[in-house]
């Protein structure tokens, strides 16, 4: 899929170049960090912590010391797996939550974009949905671009509220019905398939998300680049984790770091290496066997004997 990654190789580096490890129960530490001006995990989690108006202390408080998560937001040390999850969780990073970049519009009138954007970014799911289920602003979706995202949205709220699989599929089959039969298929159709494909996954319909995944996927390295596609990979990644396909969903976390980083961006990377640490742990609690020496990225971040003393 994507063919080429050595003009980013020095990218991945600067995240996930290990030189041994130090506390090995905490952390390891790194070199090399600071190529050009990539954001790396340490300014990722930072920017994250921040966001969430949380204090180094609040954010460390029963995971780690406080000058740990200094250090690794100075890009002094790399979080282990588990380290890495509880600093995620802590940090409100949710699989169930499908950020998006930018957020599409669902009808002509500002003020109702506005709000969409609002609730959506504040996973007020609840509130989401019943501001989209009101006649006045049923009334003002007007064209079939903004019908799309309107029930693109909706199917993410089922997906939430009393886990509505179901009724996220059949909003999901309509969203995706407005996009008609056009060749080239918009960023706005490409996330309808994939979440479709996660809902499928969820299902244990396999063949069924396998045929979204491909449709999601066809070509996206080809087309113009916008930051929500970023979250194509990832909830490609979700989907093969959700089916067990621990491999396939390594192999598509990878090309989707390599993708966002090969164009400049670290939208959804925080939620990429939290998926890839919570599959480093299932294979690890459950004896699994996987060659991780053909994963570059992961086999840095669970590196051989590094992995083995992961606690």
């Amino acid at each position: 899929m994507i063919q080429n990654f050595t003009l980013i190789e020095h990218k991945i580096h600067t995240i996930f170049l290990l030189s041994g490890y130090s506390n090995k129960n905490l952390s390891f530490r790194i070199k090399n960090v600071g190529v050009n001006d990539m954001n790396n995990l340490g300014d990722i989690l930072k920017e994250t912590r921040q966001k969430k108006q949380l204090s180094q202390l609040e954010t460390a408080e029963d995971i780690c010391s406080q000058s740990t998560l200094s250090e690794i937001e100075h890009n002094k040390y790399i979080p282990n797996t588990q380290l890495l999850i509880n600093l995620c969780q802590r940090l409100s990073i949710n699989f169930k939550d499908l950020v998006l970049s930018e957020n599409f519009k669902v009808c002509k009138e500002k003020y109702f974009n506005q709000k969409v954007k609002s609730f959506y970014k504040s996973c007020d799911y609840h509130a989401l949905n019943a501001f989209l289920n009101r006649p006045t602003v049923t009334e003002t979706v007007q064209t079939s671009k903004q019908t799309q995202a309107y029930y693109l949205y909706l199917s993410i709220c089922a997906i939430h509220l009393d886990n509505g699989l179901d009724q996220a599929k059949e909003f999901l089959k309509l969203s995706l019905a407005c996009a008609g039969r056009s060749r080239s298929q918009t960023t706005l159709t490409r996330i309808g398939n994939i979440i479709l494909a996660y809902v499928y996954s969820q299902q244990g319909l396999r063949t069924s998300a396998y045929r979204q995944i491909t449709l999601a996927l066809k070509d996206i390295s080809t087309i113009k680049y916008e930051e929500n596609l970023n979250l194509v990979f990832y909830i490609t990644a979700l989907s093969y984790f959700q089916l067990s396909k621990f491999s396939l969903s390594i192999k598509t976390i990878e090309e989707g770091i390599h993708f966002s980083l090969n164009n400049n961006s670290h939208f959804i990377l925080l939620n990429d290496l939290y998926l890839m640490a919570n599959i480093a742990e299932v294979i690890k609690q459950n004896n699994y066997h996987l060659n991780i020496k053909k994963f570059n990225i992961f086999n840095n971040l669970v590196h051989n004997h590094i992995y083995e003393n992961i606690k």
